[in-house]
C-alpha cells in the first residue's frame, strides 16, 4: 500500500496534468475560432448532387438540411461537426484505455494523453475534413473488435463499419483507402483468436463496400462541370484574414478580411472537380521531390513520436504488437498498399502519414493498455515531462498537410 504522501503526490500530478490538458484544449479552440480561417473547410460542403452524381456530393447535401437563407450558418455548423465527431471517438478510446483492463496509474495517464497524441484533438481541430468521420468510425470499430468475444460479433462489427464507410466515401473518396490499414491492424491484433473464415469475411465486409463506392465515384462521377457547380455557390462575405497578410498584432486584435465565398470557391476549389486521375497525379509530381520528401520526413517523425510516446507512458514496446502484425504481413501489406493511389493523387503527404499513424496508433494505444506493464506505476520524471511537451508541439505540426502545396488565393 502506498504511503499517504505518495498518494497525494500522484493525485497532484494528475490534477496538474488534467489542468494543463484543459488549458491546452482551450487555447487551441480559441485559436481555431479567432485566428484560423474556416473558408477552406466550408468548401467541403459546397458541392451537392443537384448537377448529377459527383464526388463529395453527399457532404454538400447536408447543407440542404438547413433553410436556404441560412447557407453560411449551415457551413459554420458543419465545420465543427467533424471535430466534434473525432472528439467523441477520442473520448471513447480514452475510456477504453483507462478502464478496459483495470485501473492503474499508467492507464489513467495514457488515457489522459491520448487526445494529445499527434492524431488527436489538435489534428481534429485544424484538419477539419469529412475523413474525420471515418476516423471516428475506425475508433469505434477497433474498440468493438477488441471487446468482441465471438466470430459473430466481429463479423457484425465489420459489416456495420463497411456499410458506414461506403456512405462516408460519398463525402470523401479517400476514406476507404486511408482507413483500410486500420481495419487490417485491428483484426490482426484484436481478432487473432477468431477463426480464419470469420477473419476473411470480416475483412471483406469492412473494406468491400467502401471500395465499391470509391469505384462508382471514379467510373460514374461527373467531371468537366465546374462551371455548373459554380452557379450553385451563393455570394456572401467570409472572413479569411490570412489572405491580407496581417501582422501578428493585427491577428491578436481580431483582424478581419472578407472575401466573396462564391468567387473564392469557384477560383480555388471547383477546378479540382474537373481533374481525372492522370491530372491529379501530374499535380502531385509538380509539387517536386524536395517538398514531398520534406512532407514525408515530418510524417514519419510524427509516426515515430506517437509510437515512442505511447510505449513510454504504457511501458509496452511497440515491437510486441509489431510481432503480431508480422504474423499477417500480407494483410498489413494490403492495408499499406491502399495508400499508394492516395499518395499518387494527393499532394498532402504529411496528412497521409498522419492517417498511417492513426491506423496504427489507435490499435497500439488500446493494445498497450491491456498489457501487464500498463498495470505498473509510472513516476513523473523529467523524461516524462519532456514527452508531454513534445506531444503538445507535435499536435500542432500534425495539422500541416504537406509542403509545397499552392495556397488558395
Amino acid at each position: 500500500m502506498k504511503p499517504i504522501d505518495q498518494d497525494s503526490t500522484i493525485r497532484r500530478n494528475y490534477t496538474m496534468l488534467g489542468l494543463l490538458l484543459a488549458v491546452w484544449v482551450l487555447i487551441l479552440v480559441a485559436l481555431a475560432i479567432f485566428v484560423v480561417p474556416d473558408i477552406y473547410w466550408y468548401s467541403y460542403y459546397s458541392v451537392d448532387y443537384a448537377t448529377g452524381f459527383v464526388r463529395r456530393g453527399l457532404a454538400g447535401q447536408l447543407v440542404g438540411l438547413f433553410p436556404h437563407e441560412q447557407y453560411f450558418s449551415a457551413l459554420q455548423v458543419l465545420r465543427w461537426l467533424p471535430t466534434a465527431s473525432l472528439a467523441f471517438g477520442l473520448a471513447l478510446l480514452a475510456r477504453a484505455v483507462a478502464s478496459g483492463a483495470g485501473h492503474s496509474e499508467r492507464r489513467v495517464l495514457l488515457a489522459l494523453l491520448t487526445p494529445m497524441l499527434p492524431f488527436g484533438f489538435a489534428y481534429g481541430l485544424y484538419s477539419v475534413r469529412p475523413d474525420l468521420f471515418g476516423a471516428t468510425a475506425l475508433i469505434v470499430y477497433t474498440v468493438a473488435i477488441q471487446s468482441a468475444g465471438s466470430d459473430r460479433r466481429v463479423v457484425i462489427a465489420s459489416a456495420v463499419f463497411g456499410t458506414l464507410t461506403a456512405v462516408l466515401t460519398l463525402m470523401h473518396e479517400a476514406i476507404p483507402f486511408v482507413f483500410g490499414l486500420g481495419v487490417m491492424v485491428s483484426l490482426t491484433v484484436f481478432a487473432r483468436a477468431r477463426s480464419e473464415t470469420a477473419l476473411r469475411i470480416s475483412a471483406l465486409l469492412a473494406l468491400g463496400p467502401g471500395m465499391l463506392a470509391a469505384a462508382a465515384i471514379v467510373l460514374l462521377g461527373r467531371r468537366d462541370i465546374s462551371g455548373q457547380l459554380c452557379l450553385r455557390i451563393p455570394h456572401g462575405p467570409v472572413n479569411d484574414p490570412l489572405l491580407a497578410h496581417p501582422s501578428f498584432d493585427q491577428v491578436l486584435a481580431g483582424f478581419r478580411f472578407d472575401v466573396d465565398y462564391h468567387d473564392w470557391v469557384c477560383r480555388n476549389i471547383l477546378p479540382l472537380f474537373d481533374q481525372n486521375i492522370g491530372d491529379a497525379t501530374l499535380f502531385v509530381a509538380h509539387i517536386g521531390a524536395k517538398a514531398l520528401l520534406g512532407s514525408t520526413i515530418l510524417g514519419v517523425a510524427l509516426l515515430a513520436l506517437t509510437l515512442q510516446a505511447t510505449s513510454h507512458f504504457s511501458g509496452v514496446p511497440f515491437r510486441r504488437m509489431f510481432s503480431l502484425l508480422r504474423a499477417r504481413s500480407g494483410w498489413i501489406g494490403i492495408g499499406l498498399g491502399l495508400f499508394l493511389p492516395i499518395f499518387l493523387t494527393g499532394a498532402d503527404w504529411t496528412r497521409w502519414w498522419m492517417m498511417i499513424t492513426f491506423d496504427i496508433g489507435v490499435s497500439f494505444v488500446l493494445f498497450a493498455s491491456g498489457e501487464q506493464e500498463a498495470a505498473q506505476p509510472l513516476k513523473f520524471s523529467m523524461r516524462t515531462i519532456c514527452w508531454i511537451g513534445a506531444l503538445l508541439v507535435a499536435g500542432l505540426l500534425s495539422a500541416i498537410p504537406g509542403f509545397g502545396i499552392p495556397a488558395p488565393t
